[in-house]
């Protein structure tokens, strides 16, 4: 499956003239497929956008092509002034404090995180909501190595959230049962004790007619002896 797939990815770019080879391709695949032996069109989609984005990028300009231009658009501008305003241009104090992405990143708008995690979500069979799909690419960053990290990004996002989701369903799951069980205890306990109320109300009744019984036979006695001629 994955060498026809790669091959029909391969097609597709030669026919906009991008050429890359199977085995790059297969690469990116692994890490961009949630199962292997069954990619989804929006999956094969993202890798052959994946591919297309890394060859429309424009050339880096270098520092010497952009003094080249200057010095062509300007004659007066010699070898010599580009070199002394090199040597006089001041370093900032903090260099941390400026953020330039390294050669070769991407950044990525909302809109494109909020997309890839509804594409990748349904790649790996769960519906989110628009909230629960924004809440998990807010919580993505904006600038990656490349496009395959911004994929195992929000893949690992996503999953983060599915067990986070998970964790609160076994919770509650835990809690009722927890809550059953108490119940039944309780339930059993309070009928234990009416049966054993009741036994012993029976053996009440039982003593009190045994009683009653025992004082009808010794009246009797007593009227009996009264009528026996002496």
């Amino acid at each position: 499956m994955i060498n026809k797939v790669s091959t029909r990815i391969q097609s597709r770019l030669s026919r906009k003239s991008i050429k890359v080879s199977l085995g790059k391709i297969k690469q990116i695949y692994s890490q961009m497929v949630a199962d292997a032996n069954k990619p989804t069109n929006a999956e094969i989609d993202a890798i052959t956008d994946y591919f297309i984005k890394q060859f429309s990028k424009p050339a880096p300009v270098t520092q010497e092509e952009t003094e080249l231009v200057e010095t062509e658009s300007n004659p007066e501008i010699t070898a010599i002034d580009i070199i002394e305003t090199d040597s006089t241009l001041e370093e900032p104090q903090n260099k941390s404090a400026i953020a330039v992405p390294e050669d070769n990143q991407i950044v990525v708008s909302s809109a494109d995180k909020q997309a890839l995690v509804s594409t990748q979500s349904a790649a790996l069979g769960f519906e989110l909501s628009e909230q629960e799909t924004i809440a998990i690419a807010d919580n993505i960053d904006n600038v990656f190595a490349d496009y395959s990290a911004f994929v195992t990004s929000v893949t690992s996002a996503i999953k983060g959230y599915i067990a986070h989701k998970f964790d609160e369903i076994e919770e509650k799951l835990d809690s009722s049962g927890n809550e059953v069980r108490n119940y039944l205890a309780d339930r059993n306990f309070r009928l234990n004790q009416k049966l054993v109320d009741y036994t012993n109300n029976v053996k009440s009744i039982q003593s009190d007619t045994e009683e009653m019984r025992e004082n009808l036979r010794t009246t009797k006695n007593i009227v009996l002896s009264r009528f026996q001629i002496k």
